[in-house]
């Protein structure tokens, strides 16, 4: 028996069998065929219901998805019109980012530049140290120097302070004789003798002077002036005396004269007399005898 004879007789006993199962079931089927059809409206009334949910559910689904997909549309719209203008934000910081990157160049360029010039400065700024420290110790020689002289001058001044004190006290022995001498002269009513010789009949140390001394012009200036009156700052020591006018003017200007009533050593003062202007302190003074006399 061949292979395909053998096929044949399996594939007819496969038949056999099924179609004896198919009789069965339907003649057990035919036996509750009505209980099966109640079944079978009762199962496609509750399909059919299930069918209406279900549909209703998807439209509901449907309108929902419907509303999200409007939704999206929409942002997705916004985020291409946000896309569009952040491509744009993103060619403008390109275009400024090259124009930073040239700054940069630039800045570097000219950084390099500053740096070598920075470099000549501080070797300048070495020199003028040098320079700075020189001077300053030239200054402290100076200085040393100056205190050396300011020593030498308050030496000097308090010399000349002596002198003048020594000086003044000469012109108040000075006056003191002249004075001495003119009472003499009237008193003993003799003709005078040179200062310094004794004549015949005189006690020593009595000396009077062979003529009136012709001296410089008594000058000062007024200190103080007080209604009539005024103060100048010379006395008795300079050789002013009870008596003698001063003429008062400023400048080139005559402004009046003062007839001394009151003499110190150092001070006197008088009534202010002829007045063309009202006199103040710091005006200039001369005895009249001698105003004009050059000094």
């Amino acid at each position: 028996m061949s292979t395909l004879t053998k096929f044949f007789i399996v594939l007819l006993v496969v038949f056999s069998i099924a179609l004896t199962m198919s009789a069965i079931s339907f003649v057990v089927r035919s036996n509750n065929w009505m209980q099966l059809a109640k079944d079978y409206q009762d199962e496609a009334k509750v399909a059919e219901a299930q069918m209406r949910n279900l549909s209703a559910s998807h439209a509901a689904e449907k309108a929902t998805w419907l509303d999200v997909s409007t939704a999206l549309n929409d942002k997705i719209a916004a985020l291409e019109l946000e896309s569009q203008r952040l491509a744009g934000e993103v060619s403008k910081l390109s275009a400024d980012l090259a124009a930073a990157n040239m700054e940069k160049s630039s800045a570097e360029a000219l950084s390099r530049t500053l740096t070598g010039e920075l470099q000549i400065a501080q070797k300048g700024w070495q020199t003028e140290s040098e320079k700075r420290e020189a001077m300053e110790q030239r200054k402290l020689d100076l200085e040393r120097r100056n205190q050396d002289l300011d020593t030498r001058v308050s030496e000097q001044a308090n010399q000349l302070i002596a002198m003048e004190q020594e000086k003044r006290q000469l012109e108040q022995q000075i006056h003191i004789l002249k004075t001495e001498n003119k009472r003499l002269a009237r008193l003993g009513k003799q003709p005078p003798t040179i200062l310094g010789e004794a004549g015949t009949g005189v006690a020593r140390g009595r000396v009077l002077p062979l003529t009136e001394t012709t001296g410089s012009p008594i000058r000062g200036r007024i200190t103080e002036v007080n209604g009539p009156r005024a103060s100048i700052s010379v006395g008795s020591a300079d050789g002013v005396e009870v008596g003698m006018v001063f003429v008062i003017f400023r400048g080139s200007d005559y402004i009046g004269d003062v007839e001394i009533t009151d003499v110190e050593p150092n001070l006197a003062a008088g009534r202010i007399t002829h007045t063309v202007a009202a006199p103040r302190t710091g005006d200039l003074v001369a005895d009249e005898a001698l105003f004009g006399v050059a000094e």
